[in-house]
């Protein structure tokens, strides 16, 4: 029970801070509202559950086995997270409006194979969670159902957030200062990939 209890806490910590899945729900919210938004929210579930899936099944195991392809992961995926806090920074990534259309359900779960923080979630909860006592099967879609299930409040939590704030970010100063506070989150997240 305490494994779990530490388990949707790690999950929580890592779904709820600012990244790439975080930012484009948003931005949906903002722009789309919330409604609209909700195949996006399950999507990033079904993605980060399957990745979670496919970590228990072997891919984990290489991860861990050849270090040096988790320190590639980790310098790519930080430079992203970076540029991604750069290009919200500049004002022009989180407007009303900005995105051609929410994504679907089958989008957001694959946009999650070209998300480092979503691989830094699916490897840090299989190697860390996944309970010794099960079999590898059973035990890794237990965080697999875990991660999915406390990513649905906290994808649904951003989408609202933008959806709430949206209307506030037709002031220019307001918007400058959501972008700011946003892009800062990001970067701070970087940290997070390294311990």
């Amino acid at each position: 029970m305490e494994q779990l209890i530490a388990l949707v806490g790690f999950s929580v910590v890592s779904s709820v801070t600012p990244g790439p899945n975080n930012v484009l729900l948003w931005g949906s919210g903002a722009a789309f509202g919330f409604r609209r938004t909700l195949r996006h929210v399950v999507g990033t579930s079904l993605g980060i559950g399957a990745m979670a899936l496919a970590v228990a099944a072997g891919l984990g195991a290489l991860l861990t086995t050849v270090p040096e392809i988790t320190f590639v992961m980790k310098v790519g995926g930080s430079l992203y997270l970076l540029y991604l806090a750069y290009q919200i920074a500049g004002a022009s990534a989180v407007r009303h409006g900005s995105i051609a259309k929410p994504l679907g359900l089958l989008q957001a779960a694959t946009f999650q194979v070209i998300n480092p923080k979503a691989w830094i979630f699916a490897v840090g909860a299989i190697t860390t969670f996944r309970p010794a006592e099960l079999s590898n099967l059973a035990g890794g879609l237990l965080v697999a159902l875990t991660m999915m299930i406390v990513v649905i409040p906290t994808a649904a939590l951003w989408a609202g957030g933008g959806r709430v704030l949206g209307p506030l970010m037709a002031d220019e100063r307001a918007h400058r200062l959501v972008n700011l506070v946003l892009a800062a989150l990001l970067a701070a997240t970087v940290v997070f990939v390294w311990i």
